[in-house]
Formats: C-alpha cells, structure tokens, sequence
C-alpha cells in the first residue's frame, strides 16, 4: 500500500477535505481531525477496506499519522 491510497481512504473516512493538508508528522492527539470517534472510525476502515484488525492499544501507540501508516503497512505484510 502507499502513502496516497492510505491518505485517500483517511480522507474520505474522516471526512478531511482535500484542501487540508495532512502533515505525517503531526502529532495525532494535536491533530482537529482526531477523537475517540476517529479512531473508531480508522478501525472500521482497517476491517472494511484491508481486511486487517487493530487494537485499540495499537492505535493508542501510533502517535503521527506516519505510524498509523506503519502500523497499517505492516498488518498487510
């Protein structure tokens, strides 16, 4: 998987518009686009969209977007 598929699915998971630039190394927890709710969502698109599943404490422990790329690409290898 690459980084624009990932960003692609993110973004029309939590409805970030295209005009809003996603720094991979923003701090998730800084980030307006990350909640409780988000991170529900993200587990959802992992099932739906690559078959793989993530703790919450996997979640928990990707702190930029850049990890939670990571923590994706290595539960497709």
């Amino acid at each position: 998987m690459e980084w624009k598929e990932f960003e692609e699915n993110l973004r029309d998971t939590l409805e970030i518009e295209e005009s809003v630039v996603l720094d991979r190394d923003e701090l998730l927890e800084n980030s307006e686009y990350w909640s409780s709710m988000h991170a529900l969502l993200i587990m959802a698109l992992a099932e739906s969209e690559y078959d793989i599943s993530i703790s919450g404490e996997e979640l928990r422990n990707s702190k930029t977007l850049n990890q939670l790329f990571e923590l994706f690409q290595s539960k497709l290898t």
